[in-house]
């Protein structure tokens, strides 16, 4: 089940270009349900939840192999 929080972005990202949100700036995401509460002032300097590590920009090593012949040369 989607929260009504989520449902209300997801709906506003996937709509008219006229009505999306967005279209007035970053701004128009801090009205937004599912972000109350972020402290928007900190969020650069916040930590993530999970950093992935990467050998490089072709490494897919954070990636799920869902075929093995992908994986094979």
């Amino acid at each position: 089940r989607v929260p009504p929080a989520a449902r209300e972005l997801v709906l506003a990202l996937l709509c008219a270009r006229e009505r999306r949100l967005g279209r007035g700036g970053a701004r128009d995401f801090r009205q937004v349900a599912l972000f109350a509460g972020l402290r928007w002032g900190a969020l650069r300097r916040s930590r993530p939840p999970f950093a992935p590590s990467a050998a490089g920009a072709a490494d897919t090593g954070n990636f799920d192999v869902l075929d093995e012949s992908l994986s094979q040369p």
